[in-house]
């Protein structure tokens, strides 16, 4: 059973690397580097998120409340 998992895991692995790549072909021959903007102001918007769910977090653990 393991190695039929082991060919499904590498399978969907090639085909997730092949959509990756073909996404990244396509955003960048038609917005050139105007891609890196994108992806800068995304980044920025996940971690900008991400520091706001934390603050959140720990103002409630030090409340003494639980998460």
């Amino acid at each position: 059973m393991a190695p039929s998992s082991s060919f499904k895991d590498g399978a969907y692995l090639l085909v997730t690397a092949l959509a990756c790549a073909g996404a990244s072909w396509l955003a960048f021959t038609f917005f050139g580097e105007a891609v890196f903007y994108g992806l800068f102001g995304l980044s920025w918007l996940a971690l900008s998120l991400d520091n706001v769910r934390l603050r959140r977090q720990l103002r409630k653990l030090q409340d003494g409340q639980a998460p």
